[in-house]
């Protein structure tokens, strides 16, 4: 459904499959029955499999974190993605200033985008962010490495809060169950 150029979502789920004991997982994450990890590579067709356990952690956190934190510089921009595009265009010859500017862009990214915990995983440059009653999921995979084209190059979605929230807590939970049956640092 689309409203004010926002489009959100009315279906939001996470696929999973548990393959060995290297905790290597396949994860999909379907936005509107549209898998926003799809990526091509020597003509066939992927999603995300690696070991996630930098990954788990850091959705952990985001949940256990989950507050209003808007983007930290004023620029255009419908979702996190394309303002952190645009804000990268800054530039001056005050030193200090730009690693002032670069220190707040780089301190917001590490609580909102996933990226940082990749942990060399074929993995979609997502950023995350609560919106009032939403969490924005938005994808800049321009810069994806030489050899891999990701489905969704750059966009966003709103999810509603609760549904993000429950879905995401539930893959952490099976996760945990699953790779750490007798630890809980990941619920």
């Amino acid at each position: 459904m689309q409203e004010n150029n926002k489009i959100f979502s009315t279906h939001f789920s996470i696929h999973y499959t548990f393959i060995d004991e290297t905790h290597e997982t396949e994860l999909k994450i379907l936005v509107n029955n549209n898998n926003i990890l799809a990526f091509s590579q020597n003509d066939q067709t992927f999603t995300t499999r690696w070991n996630l356990d930098e990954i788990i952690l850091w959705l952990r956190q985001f949940i256990d974190n989950l507050a209003e934190d808007p983007y930290p510089v004023s620029v255009e921009g419908e979702y996190a993605s394309i303002k952190d595009i645009k804000a990268r265009e800054f530039d001056t010859d005050d030193d200090e200033l730009f690693d002032a500017y670069y220190d707040k862009l780089d301190e917001w990214n590490l609580r909102h985008r996933w990226h940082t915990s990749s942990q060399g995983a074929i993995l979609a440059d997502l950023y995350f962010q609560l919106n009032g009653d939403f969490i924005e999921i938005s994808w800049n995979n321009q810069d994806a490495e030489s050899g891999i084209l990701f489905e969704n190059i750059i966009g966003g979605v709103s999810i509603p809060k609760e549904l993000f929230v429950n879905e995401i807590n539930s893959f952490l939970i099976a996760y945990c169950d699953h790779w750490f049956p007798d630890n809980s640092q990941f619920h």
